[in-house]
């Protein structure tokens, strides 16, 4: 059985995470961590486990390794993704590489995967693209051969730094257009933070609030956005330097 766990607030980490475990083969069962319901998820011997999750400036999220906490492994084989807005992983790979290691699975394999950047679309817009899914195919092909030869993975060789970067803030949180916002509920549903307050969705929690993005897609009018001076200027900086586009890496 391949597990397929994912945290992934605005979809993309779940594309990649599905079309690599519908690639596998093997019949997959999938565990979204995103919008959380304490789930426990029963582990047999012979399970193959695929961990995706998003990286916010070059690290894993704190909710998304905090969804893992109740994840325990015993010698299973673990497939390690991560999936970056087209700017850098930095360490991301790295610290959840060393996560899922120290709960007690052996890593086979690590990679390293584009999507459309949540803040920031105009950044790798429309991917996983097709040539992406050529890459997720050429991954997976190569990930059979690996899992045959029951070779793991030395996690020194995996692209990182320890101690891992200083995780950034960012200043930024989605706002509602009034005249679109029919108070239908679904961000607050959705919110992986709870940061949209039931009573009135037109406001989020800044505080709390991580900048997923989540409540902009899922908004069935198109009332969530980002926007203001701060954004455009950040925006027309951000889109400059990170034009280039990246390509997957992966690790065996």
């Amino acid at each position: 059985m391949i597990r397929n766990i994912f945290f992934s607030p605005s979809g993309t980490s779940q594309q990649i995470a599905e079309k690599i475990a519908a690639d596998l083969e093997g019949i997959s069962e999938s565990y979204n961590l995103t919008v959380y319901e304490k789930r426990n998820i029963t582990l047999n011997e012979g399970d193959l486990v695929l961990v995706t999750c998003p990286v916010y400036a070059g690290r894993i999220p704190p909710l998304a390794i905090s969804r893992l906490r109740h994840l325990k492994g015993n010698g299973q084989k673990a497939i390690v993704i991560v999936v970056y807005g087209n700017r850098d992983y930095d360490d991301a790979l790295l610290e959840l590489c060393d996560i899922i290691s120290h709960k007690g699975f052996k890593i086979v394999a690590a990679a390293a995967f584009v999507a459309q950047h949540c803040i920031f679309p105009e950044v790798a817009k429309g991917r996983p693209d097709r040539l992406d899914d050529d890459k997720i195919h050429d991954f997976t092909v190569a990930m059979d051969k690996v899992l045959k030869k029951g070779t793991r993975l030395d996690i020194s060789k995996v692209k990182g730094n320890r101690p891992y970067k200083k995780p950034g803030s960012v200043p930024l949180h989605p706002l509602t257009v009034k005249s679109k916002c029919t108070k239908c509920g679904v961000c607050v549903k959705e919110c992986p933070t709870q940061a949209i307050p039931e009573q009135n969705p037109l406001k989020t929690d800044t505080d709390i609030c991580i900048t997923c993005c989540r409540c902009i897609n899922v908004c069935p009018h198109d009332a969530r956005h980002l926007g203001g001076i701060l954004y455009k200027v950040a925006g027309w900086k951000f889109i400059k330097d990170n034009s280039e586009r990246k390509e997957p890496e992966w690790f065996f």
